[in-house]
């Protein structure tokens, strides 16, 4: 049996949640009305980042190769400080 035909079984009620335990698992059933958009699958404008959180490079001359060279790092490394700090 599956679990569309087991709850089709249920009497059913719109804008309830049901839950139960299964062979030891928690299952928790929502009930929302026919034609609705699930409440986890709305779409949250909130979650829209509109800004850009870093500048982007402008397009530019693209350089398909670059030569790296060993080299000594700069004098003047800046120490990030820890997360606790």
């Amino acid at each position: 049996m599956t679990l569309a035909e087991a709850l089709s079984q249920v009497e059913l009620e719109a804008g309830r949640t049901y839950d139960c335990v299964v062979n030891g698992k928690r299952v928790t059933v929502r009930v929302v009305p026919a034609g609705a958009i699930a409440p986890s699958a709305r779409y949250d404008e909130s979650d829209v980042m509109l800004d850009p959180w870093c500048e982007l490079p402008s397009q530019g001359k693209v350089i398909p190769n670059a030569k790296v060279r060993w080299g000594e790092l700069p004098v003047d490394i800046p120490v990030m400080p820890n997360e606790d700090e």
